[in-house]
């Protein structure tokens, strides 16, 4: 069983992906395992697996707790890869027609390359001026049909 916390008590893993419910990263990531109680695993879940929506709540996992290794993890499949910021605004605009102006103050953030996306991510990250020079910053494409984990870098 993986170590999640060390002599300090600062935890030593924090990780995000996307609210797909095909994805159970405490499993493709050997945090649950077969006969073991599962492990608290912080996990992050947001539209696309986005590091721009979750960074709120990395920083404040990081400020609670003191995470020192972020994962991302985008998947085949995802629906921010069928998507473009214009066509979920019209959606929008169609659902709450008063709502123009501040339906196009939003970022979807879609997804045109899987696996750049998580390169990118991994950049906006290891940028921030709220996540620390020394957070590990690790980025993954999960294959939904395979179950194979590919790591980026």
């Amino acid at each position: 069983m993986p170590l999640l916390h060390d002599a300090d008590g600062k935890l030593r893993l924090g990780t995000r992906v996307l609210v797909d419910p095909r994805n159970v990263p405490e499993t493709f990531l050997g945090f649950r395992q077969p006969d073991f109680d599962p492990i608290a695993l912080p996990v992050v879940r947001v539209i696309g697996g986005r590091a721009k929506h979750a960074i709120t709540n990395i920083v404040g996992l990081d400020a609670a707790f003191g995470v020192d290794t972020i994962f991302i993890v985008h998947h085949t499949d995802c629906g921010l890869t069928h998507n473009t910021d214009a066509s979920l605004k019209s959606t929008l605009g169609d659902k709450f027609p008063g709502e123009t102006a501040h339906i196009e103050e939003l970022s979807f953030h879609p997804i045109a390359k899987l696996g750049e996306s998580v390169i990118e991510d991994m950049r906006y990250l290891r940028e921030h001026p709220r996540i620390k020079k020394d957070m590990t910053v690790r980025g993954f494409v999960y294959h939904i049909d395979s179950g194979l984990l590919e790591e980026r870098s």
